[in-house]
């Protein structure tokens, strides 16, 4: 079954495996204390400390699992991937209960319980994963998705619903409208099933779930008589842009035409929703700010024994309504670095980063200091990012809608900074505004929570630093 959440398509394949592998760790404990029950040297316990113990191992477990990318299943692993994963899962269970364990032995669980618990608990998730990913690729339901259009619109669909296959959608195939358009440009992504005239047989035998319709062209032979009789007769009919976002999580700005978001949903804020943002953000700012003094003080000292030059960096960034803003950065590259004052895209391992600047980036430490920013009002804590004027007059002339991302305050970090990779391109920086404009027009506190969680996954893990 498929829900939207935060105007996207979610998969409740993913809540059910969680759920389920949570059981099973609990049950791998409770039934591992069982079989041990009565016997010398096993402890009596108490069911509800024993589920306790259960509900903490199930914790570690699967927050070393959601860290890995098991419950994405947007990305596709092999057999080996899916071993691998579990195992460093596991092991990092292993570690960790075992030293809670000496550190509060009323917490822990130890001896041979423990033992079996994970013994049992690894052979149930193993073999829970390959039946489940078994029923994904095989046996589980699918929603078919028939496309209608073969132009350069209807592929980057295509593509994108094949991209989502193990969360329970399947392209079905194309119908080739208006006939005029070249056929070639989608016959690799799936088959052109017909035209027009056709859709309701195609739609009968097929099973199809929905039609997206992937016309630009609304002029000269667009099916206006097919797509209204399918959508009188009770057809899933949906405009190729808002299904795109839904699937992929941001807006196409190539081929989109004004009215999307003139008339479309989204991009209106609440006075509320902006008055409390700014409050929490303020107030947790200071706390931060507070908290992580001693930090501060460690960073700077490292940093100045590292290599010569200020410890603070300061730069020019393009705020809200394009007002100009100095942020402030930990120094991670050499005093050096742009000698002739001209901004210059950072690149993947930058040899300007200096050995500490490294560390500072791959755990974005050197962005601590922008708590100041978000404290004095100028960012917040999730926004897009603010870039550098240089490039945004660039960036402006060449990219569509670029300067709707100056409509809000920008932030830390954002949707574009946990959905894609760091921007160091034109092509790049396109790609961003389209998680960017995804942002703005969908901006909660729901998906700002998401992303926060999103961006503690991604430090941990270092990923996404240059």
């Amino acid at each position: 079954m498929i829900i939207t959440l935060e105007n996207r398509f979610f998969s409740l394949r993913s809540a059910a495996c969680f759920l389920v592998e949570g059981g099973i760790i609990i049950l791998s404990v409770v039934g591992s204390y069982l079989v041990f029950q009565g016997r010398p040297g096993t402890p009596s316990l108490p069911m509800d400390y024993l589920l306790a113990r259960a509900i903490l191992i199930a914790f570690f477990c699967q927050s070393c699992m959601y860290l890995l990318d098991l419950y994405n299943f947007r990305l596709s692993q092999t057999k080996g991937e899916t071993f691998f994963a579990l195992a460093i899962a596991i092991g990092f269970v292993c570690i960790g209960v075992g030293l809670l364990s000496q550190a509060i032995p009323k917490f822990g669980v130890g001896g041979k319980l423990y033992y079996l618990s994970i013994l049992i608990a690894s052979v149930c998730l193993l073999v829970w994963r390959l039946l489940f990913e078994l029923y994904l690729t095989r046996f589980a339901p699918q929603e078919n998705i028939l496309i209608v259009g073969t132009g350069e619109v209807a592929r980057k669909v295509g593509e994108e619903v094949r991209k989502s296959q193990r969360l329970g959608f399947h392209l079905a195939g194309f119908i080739n409208a208006p006939p005029s358009t070249n056929p070639s440009s989608v016959g690799d992504i799936g088959k052109i099933l017909g035209g027009p005239s056709s859709m309701n047989q195609i739609i009968e035998n097929r099973g199809i779930n929905k039609v997206v319709v992937a016309i630009t062209e609304r002029r000269g032979e667009y099916p206006v008589k097919e797509m209204l009789a399918l959508r009188v007769a009770g057809c899933q009919v949906l405009e190729w842009p808002g299904f795109f976002e839904k699937l992929s999580g941001r807006i196409p700005i190539d081929h989109l035409a004004p009215s999307f978001f003139i008339f479309n949903d989204g991009f209106r804020k609440s006075r509320f929703l902006l008055t409390l943002r700014r409050v929490v953000s303020a107030v947790v700012a200071a706390a931060l700010l507070v908290i992580l003094l001693p930090v501060f003080l460690v960073v700077a000292v490292l940093i100045s024994s590292d290599s010569p030059g200020p410890v603070i960096y300061t730069q020019i960034r393009v705020g809200q309504n394009n007002r100009r803003i100095r942020i402030f950065k930990f120094r991670s590259m050499r005093n050096d670095a742009e000698p002739n004052g001209d901004a210059v895209w950072a690149v993947k391992d930058d040899p300007r980063v200096t050995r500490i600047g490294r560390i500072l980036r791959k755990s974005r430490i050197d962005e601590l200091p922008q708590l100041y920013n978000v404290l004095i009002g100028e960012l917040d804590f999730v926004g897009p990012r603010p870039e550098r004027p240089e490039f945004v007059e660039k960036l402006q002339q060449l990219i569509p809608y670029y300067s709707l991302r100056h409509t809000v305050k920008p932030g830390i970090t954002g949707w574009a900074q946990v959905m894609f990779h760091y921007g160091s391109s034109i092509d790049e920086s396109k790609e961003k505004l389209q998680y960017d404009l995804f942002y703005i027009k969908n901006m909660s506190l729901k998906l700002d929570l998401m992303i926060l969680f999103q961006t503690m996954k991604i430090v941990i893990l270092g990923r996404g630093a240059r």
